[in-house]
């Protein structure tokens, strides 16, 4: 019987370790970045998903507290604001086009899979979920008097009982 524990952030800095991230580091991406690149940015906020952390301070805190991810990440500071700033500026389709590497990944990996037994094979599921937007910033997505939303529709694919994967999402 082995008696090696494994914290939450080894399993953290595994997760970030396969993620295709290498066309972050791109120069272009990072120019007058002094402190935290496109990757490193990427990187906190995914570790941050997986740490349930859920304020830009406890990014801070969390990140401060673990100095082998910070060095992970490739960061030597980190501060709430500057995460606040950074993700302001982020091009959303960065997000897209990592997401997209994603599945395609988990596609390779499931393709052999045979999806649910008793002949149901592989599903795809299509589930909605409501965003709610403030008011005084999402007029566009207005729906009723003091309910402005998006709705997000998520197709997550069952590979197998124990695997599944959204793979698209249209607002």
């Amino acid at each position: 019987m082995s008696n090696t524990i494994l914290n939450q952030n080894t399993v953290i800095r595994q997760c970030l370790s396969l993620l295709p991230t290498e066309y972050l580091a791109c120069p272009l991406l990072n120019y007058d970045m002094k402190k935290l690149s496109t990757e490193g940015l990427v990187k906190i906020f995914v570790a941050a998903q997986l740490g349930k952390w859920e304020s830009y301070p406890e990014f801070e805190v969390n990140m401060r507290a673990h100095k082998d991810l910070m060095e992970y990440i490739g960061v030597d500071s980190i501060s709430a604001s500057q995460l606040s700033r950074r993700i302001n500026d982020l091009d959303t389709g960065i997000v897209q086009n990592l997401f997209f590497k994603v599945v395609k990944e988990l596609e390779y990996y499931t393709k052999g899979t045979t999806g649910l037994p008793r002949g149901v094979g592989k599903l795809r599921i299509v589930d909605a979920t409501h965003i709610p937007l403030p008011p005084i910033l999402s007029e566009w997505a207005y729906v009723t008097k003091g309910w402005t939303v998006v709705k997000m529709h998520t197709r997550l694919i069952v590979a197998s009982p124990d695997v599944h994967y959204p793979d698209k999402i249209v607002p």
